[in-house]
């Protein structure tokens, strides 16, 4: 199982909504920071907030480990990339056999790339899942010294 330390944003009735926490790094640079995080922070977006389900009580501000069973990243890929893919290349043969050309093999594509690209919208995957409150947030330190 793969899991990821989130800081809870908002709780919610359906779940909660958490931000992934950041690692502090490796160390070898002395705190100073490596050439690859100043790369990665140049191309860094506003953090994402994702929907875990959730059977604790939590709040904002509290730390907990989520986790995401093995080989839904592996599934999720394939559903939202494979498929669609897939689909391109099928609609593109399929045309190309019942009209031979570029352009019939060029709509075939992209009515398979729509197709497919619905397809992988639709359902609904498994969510990640609290796993455990993290051993010792900031959150609960303020809580336990009011």
């Amino acid at each position: 199982m793969l899991e990821q330390t989130v800081e809870v944003m908002q709780a919610t009735p359906d779940g909660i909504w958490v931000r992934a926490v950041e690692p502090s790094g490796c160390g070898t640079c002395g705190g100073r920071g490596c050439s690859s995080r100043r790369i990665a922070e140049l191309f860094q977006r506003k953090p994402r907030l994702f929907q875990v389900d959730c059977d604790l009580s939590l709040a904002p501000g509290d730390r907990v480990v989520v986790g995401i069973a093995d080989g839904s990243v592996l599934k999720s890929a394939l559903r939202v990339y494979g498929f669609p893919l897939a689909m391109m290349l099928g609609g593109a043969l399929l045309a190309q056999a019942v009209q031979p050309g570029d352009g019939p093999a060029l709509i075939g594509m992209l009515l398979g790339g729509v197709a497919g690209w619905l397809a992988a919208r639709g359902g609904r995957m498994k969510r990640p899942t609290v796993l455990r409150r993290e051993a010792c947030s900031l959150s609960n330190l303020v809580r336990e010294q009011s």
